[in-house]
């Protein structure tokens, strides 16, 4: 496992994401990586700002195979609404993004790139399905409502439930002839996910 400190924080880098980076820039024959790790550094930086301004701060940005996660200094508490601004700022900047990217495309190809990139990110990232934000968000609203061990069943089952359609449609894709595995491959790459949700820390009423 690499890990940087300095003044933003802790990054910690698993061999799962390394490994994966690796075999991603390999493969990659239209050198669309790149962009994708740009258009990704704008999202966790979108986390990351809207953290500070509102009173947080960042101990650990953890990358992993699954994904991207901040561990937040619990002497430096959020309120509910705080974290969930700051968990949608990562998909706002990425809609930002995108839409800034469009109207400065022109002819350069790789600003049309970076804000289609930066478009399915940010919307896909919204899904509730957890841990994406969408998931965190719908976890951190159910929770102002009831209790927290409630509130986490409930994102899990419909976690499960949306993971479970777009596998199926993935292999029905694939069973009516298609190629692309894109569909079935993210939502494995969520399942894998959503087993490490009771791991993660369930969140106290403020």
């Amino acid at each position: 496992q690499m890990c940087i400190r300095d003044r933003l924080g802790k990054l910690e880098c698993s061999g799962g994401f390394l490994l994966a980076a690796a075999l991603f820039f390999y493969m990659d024959p239209g050198d669309l990586i790149p962009l994708a790790a740009l258009a990704a550094g704008f999202h966790e930086l979108g986390h990351w700002t809207a953290v500070r301004l509102m009173g947080g701060e960042v101990r650990v940005l953890r990358l992993t195979v699954t994904g991207g996660n901040m561990e937040l200094d619990h002497q430096r508490p959020l309120t509910y609404g705080s974290e969930l601004a700051a968990i949608l700022a990562g998909p706002g900047v990425n809609l930002l993004l995108a839409l800034l990217c469009a109207r400065l495309g022109g002819e350069q190809e790789a600003l049309y790139a970076l804000s289609g990139l930066s478009l399915a990110l940010g919307w896909f990232n919204l899904l509730p399905i957890y841990p994406l934000d969408g998931g965190r968000a719908l976890l951190l609203i159910l929770s102002a409502f009831t209790t927290p061990v409630r509130a986490r069943q409930a994102v899990w089952g419909c976690s499960v439930i949306l993971v479970a359609l777009l596998l199926a449609a993935g292999m029905s894709f694939l069973w009516r002839g298609g190629r692309n595995l894109t569909l079935p491959g993210m939502a494995l790459w969520l399942l894998c996910g959503l087993t490490r949700q009771e791991g993660e820390r369930t969140p106290v009423k403020k």
